[in-house]
């Protein structure tokens, strides 16, 4: 009895110390930049585990402005590309050129695009958080909207 009380006991302490690991390593929501880029980027572009790429720097004396087409993100649902207006080096607005469509995709993006639009002119920069439930059009969006900051900052 006694080895049966102290086996009970043991086994509720390892299985407490497993479920508080797992519940401390949940971390902030993820960048949708920093998810594995195999999988939005169009092949050969990038590496799965490749890290993400930096922000657009904040605006400068002398700024651009203009507006500067992302490239098309091949995504596993369709191509997502954006269209990034700059005024004076500030972004001002985001359009979404082509995006996923049929079934289910089509009310994915009619939920998630204006999401990642609002992040974006929020954040300035394509460093915006995955929506969720939309996770390949929102690492599609902010791959072709740093394509896009990046072509106007060349």
């Amino acid at each position: 009895m006694r080895k049966t009380a102290t086996a009970l006991l043991a086994t509720g302490a390892g299985l407490s110390l497993l479920i508080g690991a797992k519940a401390a390593s949940g971390g902030s929501p993820r960048p949708a930049l920093a998810a594995p880029a195999a999988a939005a980027a169009p092949s050969g572009a990038a590496t799965p585990g490749a890290p993400a790429a930096a922000p657009t720097p904040p605006p400068s004396a002398g700024a651009v402005s203009g507006t500067f087409p992302g490239s098309v993100v091949d995504t596993r649902y369709g191509p997502v590309q954006v269209q990034a207006v700059l005024t004076s080096g500030r972004l001002t607005d985001v359009t979404v050129l082509q995006q996923t469509e049929g079934g289910r995709s089509t009310q994915i993006d009619a939920y998630a695009l204006p999401r990642l639009k609002a992040e974006a002119m929020k954040a300035q920069s394509a460093h915006i958080d995955v929506v969720s439930g939309a996770t390949y059009t929102s690492t599609g969006y902010a791959a072709s909207l740093q394509a896009a900051l990046d072509a106007a900052h060349r």
